[in-house]
């Protein structure tokens, strides 16, 4: 490609649809997946499945108490009373959980959880990912912009008030559409009634119920110690999804209120939050077979998806994450081993690549295992079955399948799934240079107005000048430029041919698009106002509507947005059809085993499983212990693997076996142990509690050869891999030497 096809490419102008996009005032919006429909399990229960919605576990206490749980339903959920469910929280309005584990609002997490915050306070002088922080007081701690904690006050089911509001219906697109409107009252309504309190209306059960969850919404969250990488990511790529694990995956926060107790935005007067009730932590222990049970808010499983989605999932979405996310992630690896502020500002972004892409692909291959379509597909013939012995009253939850089969054939012809998530790759993540766009859009508003204001657009522009810097604090435009080269050849193998753009056309063109497209990427970043601070503070000094409409990167995410916005206008057409066709799916299978104890889908609301520790088999003549120790992290060390490295202080505490009191019976530090609870992404820094409702451990990951759990649960591999306590504290005390910290929990010895 010579360098007239450049230019052509750059001449082109779409200053007349900028000026309509924003006169009808079309804000830009992140693309979200929209893959996001509810199923419901019904599977047969046996003792340990289940993500168990917490305001009916009066449902599951019988069971429980069989296992050995030895407290109360109230205990667990009450609106009354201090009880268990106040001490759990959700992170980041739904990123990971969470748990209270003092009178002083400390919360303890995952070290995982936390990595974006923690690379956001880190630099190259105060690099907090790899040495770790712990503050030595309250006035230590770090304020986290952003950061919000939600702590559940009640669960109500208002599925009846819904289904009353909501009337006669036309058609589908009518049903949620009222559904819509009738969820959002309710929450307003509920929030105009108490101003400190956050409301959701969930659905569950793919639309059949709906719950309301009452919050109170913490936004002055701070950070209050995190262990070095070689501690908290130890293992890091190679035990991601793997037992034996030896990791200290833990962080800590603290919520703040103002002096009332109240949820307020940070201030240096706010105090320690003073919560209802803090988990006790235990330094007995847990042993084999012992109960043990994980409070948090599990994600999004599909355990009653239809086989089409699991099939999509399986042999088209896995395929492309390894390829691409592959790639993303080799790109990365590169850019972090040969700079070191990149190893901090892209930390977050690679963990989160490979945390994902292993698990779609190792997701796939479990699936495969295990034979969960045709398992799927069995389950759909039960169905029809069923619904044909009494065709008169049951014909209606199967008249729904063509249209969801035929909704899984076009998303296979059009590339729908491959096509959406290059899209989000774009103009969302790990593509930074994206972010900046949304930055100048309000400038782009002010200069796209048919009587532009100078004096606004000045005073916008001097605005964004000073902020440029922090800004562009976390950027680094080769690896930015390779990403987006990765996603850019995605986007031409996957997009419409029909797409009517000229600069994607004529892309479309080119030959050899594979070696040419990264050329491409190299001169759009170098004639972009956006991939440098730079760059950004030339075009502020002078900000025009023709300026931007000659920038390459700025011109192709507006037809990004285009692309994504042609898709929903597609998907529009048969997406509540769709839907529709999955709520009677969904309903027919609840009738169908009407006899069982059935629970939703996850969907990032609080939960309880239940189960006990114990090992499993993953293949012939191998066997898994529940139980992992410090002598293993010393073993592992030695292997030379940069994620192996550890801090040269626990090589000393373990060679000396100063333990303190944080050793079991046999002398050892515990670090990690399983249970075969069931959970799923969201679930990341779950409290794990024992019989009495202790603190004995902090959930972090699942096993690689049970990935296909997030559609079907199978009790003889699925484990759950938690933090034990005891390594936590160890780590706190003899490591951080922050014993103050220790000091403020209720220890049960």
């Amino acid at each position: 490609m010579n360098i007239s096809t450049f230019d052509y490419l750059l001449l082109f102008r779409k200053l007349d649809f900028m000026k309509n996009l924003l006169l009808t005032k079309i804000r830009i919006k992140r693309f979200a997946f929209l893959f996001f429909a509810l199923f419901l399990s019904t599977t047969s229960v046996v003792a340990d499945e289940g993500m168990w919605l917490i305001s009916l576990i009066s449902n599951n206490i019988n069971k429980m108490n069989e296992l050995g749980f030895k407290l109360t339903a109230e205990d667990i959920y009450s609106i009354n009373h201090s009880s268990i469910k106040d001490a759990a929280v959700q992170l980041d309005d739904g990123s990971c959980s969470a748990e209270i584990i003092s009178p002083k609002g400390l919360v303890l997490t995952n070290h995982h959880c936390a990595v974006s915050d923690v690379q956001n306070l880190s630099s190259i002088e105060n690099n907090y990912l790899r040495d770790g922080f712990w503050a030595k007081m309250q006035t230590d701690e770090l304020p986290v912009p952003g950061k919000t904690a939600l702590i559940l006050l009640k669960a109500e089911d208002v599925t009846e008030r819904i289904f009353a509001q909501v009337g006669a219906y036309q058609n589908s697109a009518d049903f949620f559409n009222r559904i819509e409107i009738t969820t959002k009252q309710l929450k307003l309504e509920t929030e105009m009634a108490n101003k400190n309190i956050y409301a959701r209306v969930v659905p569950m059960f793919n639309y059949n119920s709906f719950y309301l969850f009452v919050y109170n919404r913490y936004t002055d969250v701070r950070l209050v110690g995190v262990p070095p990488a070689t501690i908290g990511n130890f293992g890091g790529d190679l035990d991601n999804w793997h037992w034996p694990r030896h990791t200290g995956d833990f962080t800590l926060y603290r919520i703040y209120t103002n002096a009332e107790g109240s949820p307020a935005d940070y201030n240096s007067k706010n105090i320690p939050l003073k919560p209802k009730h803090h988990y006790p932590v235990s330094l007995k222990g847990i042993a084999e077979g012992d109960f043990a049970m994980v409070v948090g808010y599990p994600g999004q499983t599909f355990r009653y998806s239809s086989s089409e989605q699991a099939q999509q999932s399986r042999d088209l979405v896995a395929p492309w994450v390894d390829k691409y996310w592959g790639e993303y992630i080799q790109t990365i690896k590169e850019g972090m081993k040969s700079d070191p502020l990149a190893k901090i500002q892209y930390t977050n972004s690679h963990d989160g690549l490979v945390n994902i892409w292993q698990k779609e692909v190792w997701q796939a291959q479990s699936m495969k295992t295990f034979n969960v379509v045709e398992y799927l597909k069995g389950r759909e013939d039960s169905l029809v079955a069923w619904a044909m012995a009494d065709s008169v009253n049951r014909a209606t939850y199967i008249n729904g399948l063509p249209t969801i089969r035929q909704y899984y054939k076009k998303a296979q012809e059009n590339n729908w799934d491959q096509l959406l998530r290059t899209i989000t790759s774009l103009t969302n993540w790990p593509i930074e240079v994206n972010r900046y766009f949304y930055e100048v859009f309000d400038l782009f508003t002010l200069i796209s107005t048919e009587n532009p204001s100078k004096r606004k657009i000045k005073r916008e522009a001097k605005r964004l000048a000073k902020n440029v810097d922090e800004i562009y604090k976390n950027y680094h435009a080769d690896i930015d430029m390779r990403l987006y080269a990765t996603a850019l050849k995605s986007l031409i193998r996957y997009i419409p041919k029909d797409i009517n753009d000229p600069i994607l056309q004529s892309i479309l063109k080119i030959e050899n698009q594979e070696q040419v497209i990264p050329l491409l990427t190299k001169h759009f970043y170098e004639k972009s106002f956006f991939t440098s601070p730079q760059a950004l503070k030339q075009f502020l000094k002078k900000p025009t509507l023709e300026s931007l409409s000659n920038d390459p990167l700025f011109m192709l995410n507006i037809s990004y947005e285009l692309i994504h916005k042609q898709f929903l206008d597609s998907l529009s057409q048969i997406g509540p059809d769709y839907k529709y066709a999955m709520h009677t799916f969904t309903k027919g299978l609840l009738q169908m085993n009407s006899e069982k104890l059935n629970y939703p889908d996850a969907n990032s609301t609080l939960r309880v499983s239940y189960g006990t520790v114990m090992g499993y088999k993953p293949s012939d003549a191998v066997s898994y212990r529940p139980f992992t120790y410090i002598d293993g992290i010393i073993e592992k060390n030695s292997t030379h693997e940069e994620v192996y490295a550890i801090p040269e202080k626990i090589r000393v505490l373990w060679n000396d076996r100063n333990y303190g009191e944080y050793a079991d019976s046999t002398g050892s530090i515990p670090v990690s142990f399983i249970t075969n609870n069931d959970i799923t992404n969201g679930n990341s820094g779950s409290p794990v509690l024992n019989a009495n409702g202790h603190l004995v451990g902090v959930a972090f990951d699942g096993n690689y050869e049970a990935m296909a759990c997030d559609f079907a649960y199978d009790p003889s591999m699925q484990r759950t891999i938690i933090c034990d306590i005891r390594y936590v504290l160890f780590v706190i005390d003899k490591c951080a030497e922050a014993k103050h910290l220790i000091n403020e929990m209720t220890i049960v010895r």
